[in-house]
């Protein structure tokens, strides 16, 4: 079972915490089962959770005066196998020496190991042109949807309702780059090593390059297109059709851009 770089480093922090209640003697204590169990053949969030359990046992024993090394027996690293389910120690290590075989015979004859972790890393989305213009169509459907809400909205009012009847191509455009941009910053704040299948144990860092250049790209656009906005067509659209119209392209983003059925 996999875990994410943000409960990762929530279960690590709180094992910090109990450690920070220890003595001395137990947190060398603590040090040590901490290394046994991570070099268990279990699962990371077994193994971090029992850690953290193991951590809190130990403060407990502290309080009560007792001594932490009691809680285990007196094979230290056999009890702590035991306590996350994976059997014994030596069963493990000749498990693994039967298998680093069979896996020296598997490579002699040409077959290459497949890693479980590989099959469990999900391929990230791919930036395909028909990606783009989802996101375009998606942009510019919730630019009409609103413009013609706020105009139904100033109409039931008796606003004036003149600013909302109307579209101009310039504004579409903008629209469509613009919600392009905004996408592919958000994915890029969002990008954790462990969705690209590297390292849960390293820091994500935010890349800054991609989203200047998605702001360069945006800045562009305004200051080439805002010179022919007058120059550019402007559509009438009565609010109502304007809400319509985005309406009905919202809807049709997933018949038209979701995955297709298989037959």
């Amino acid at each position: 079972m996999g875990i994410s770089y943000k409960k990762l480093k929530e279960i690590q922090n709180r094992q910090i915490t109990e450690m920070s209640r220890m003595t001395p003697d137990n947190v060398q204590l603590y040090n040590q089962i901490s290394t046994i169990a991570r070099q268990a053949p279990a699962d990371e969030k077994t193994q971090e959770e029992w850690i953290l359990a193991a951590g809190k046992a130990i403060v407990q024993a502290q309080k009560d005066n007792k001594s932490a090394r009691e809680l285990y027996g007196s094979d230290l690293e056999e009890d702590i196998y035991a306590q996350l389910g994976v059997g014994s120690a030596d069963t493990y290590a000749q498990s693994g020496a039967s298998t680093g075989k069979n896996s020296n015979k598997e490579n002699r004859s040409g077959s290459v190991p497949q890693s479980d972790d590989q099959s469990d890393t999900p391929e990230p989305v791919k930036r395909t042109p028909k990606w783009y213009v989802m996101i375009a169509w998606a942009a510019i459907s919730v630019v009409l949807f609103i413009q013609g809400c706020a105009g139904l909205f100033f109409g039931l009012t008796d606003g004036d309702t003149e600013a909302f009847e109307h579209i101009s191509l310039f504004s579409l455009i903008i629209s469509a780059v613009g919600g392009i941009a905004l996408v592919e910053m958000l994915r890029r704040l969002a990008e954790r090593p462990d969705d690209q299948g590297t390292d849960k144990h390293v820091m994500p860092k935010v890349n800054v390059r991609g989203i200047i250049i998605y702001i360069v790209i945006v800045v562009l656009v305004l200051f080439v297109g805002y010179p022919l906005r007058d120059k550019l067509p402007t559509f009438y659209m009565a609010p109502w059709v304007s809400a319509l119209i985005g309406i009905v392209g919202l809807a049709l983003i997933r018949p038209l851009f979701g995955p297709k059925k298989q037959v």
